[in-house]
Parts: structure tokens; sequence; C-alpha cells
């Protein structure tokens, strides 16, 4: 398969993102004091009113943090894509049960409310909870996406995946 266009579509999202980056960082490096720019645990982390001080508290944060980003993660690559492909596509004539399609679709949106309630809040909260949402996204994303590409290519007994294809 070719997918020039959506290539040059994420090279160009991810030359954004590095443009924000250092725009940040400069940003960041003027004033120390910025509570968003601070890391750890500190009397300026603040969720839901709650001070996050201290090292057991900040634990069960990113704890918290790293879970729900999984969750987030499988939400938005298993069950909405099941929804849309499945569920809501009439040309598909996959069999399924009014109440397993409530229940699926139901989860999937009120998860949906509730993640971005509790992501918002964490997120601004100070820039290391971005930096755990992002690793946890990418961990469960390249399981899951592995997952996925060997699933539609199966490689032979013996046979070794280059690691570069080109085409």
């Amino acid at each position: 398969m070719n997918c020039v266009q959506e290539t040059r579509v994420a090279r160009l999202v991810a030359l954004w993102m590095g443009a924000i980056v250092a725009a940040m960082s400069v940003i960041a490096s003027q004033d120390s004091n910025i509570p968003i720019f601070q890391i750890g645990p500190n009397e300026n982390l603040i969720i839901f009113g709650v001070v996050i001080n201290t090292t057991a508290k900040y634990i069960a944060v990113i704890s918290f943090c790293f879970l729900n980003s999984g969750i987030r993660t499988l939400n938005h690559n298993i069950l909405q894509p099941y929804i849309i492909n499945v569920i809501q596509d009439k040309e598909n004539k996959t069999a399924i049960t009014y109440n397993r399609s409530y229940e699926l679709s139901f989860v999937y949106t009120i998860y949906n409310w509730f993640d971005f309630f509790m992501y918002m809040n964490i997120l601004m909260s100070q820039i290391d909870m971005l930096f755990i949402e992002i690793a946890a996204d990418l961990i469960i994303t390249f399981v899951l996406t592995t997952d996925y590409v060997k699933s539609k290519s199966r490689i032979g007994v013996g046979e070794k995946e280059p690691l570069l294809r080109y085409v």
C-alpha cells in the first residue's frame, strides 16, 4: 500500500510539533518560575484542588495518568474503529445485537467525556504530565500497531522482517 499523502501529512505534523516545542523551550528558558514548566511534586502542582507536593501523591497521579492514557488509547484504537466500521457502517453486514451496539457505543461516549474532564484538569497542571501521557500513548500505540501489522503480513517461519522496506 502506498501512503505517500498520509506520510507527508504526518511529517508536516511532526515539523509543526517540533516548532511548537522549540518555541515553548525558548519561553520556558526565559523564566524558570512558570508553574506549568516545573517537574515533579511541588507546591504549584494542584490537581482538583489537591496540592501534589509529596512523592507518594505524585506517584499516584503518574500511575493514574499512565493507566488512563493506556485505556484512552485502547478506546480510540479499538472501540472507535469498531463502532465506525461495524456498527455505523450500513454496508457492513456483521451481525451485532442492539444491546451490544448500545453497550459499546455508550461506554465509548461516556468514557470520552470522563477522560476529557480528567485529562484537562491533569494536563494543564504541569508539563511532566504531558510527557507521561505521551509516553503511555506511544507504548500502547506501538503494541497495537505491531499487532495489527503482524496480523496483516504474517511472516513465515525462519524469515526475518526487514527494518525498512523501500517501495
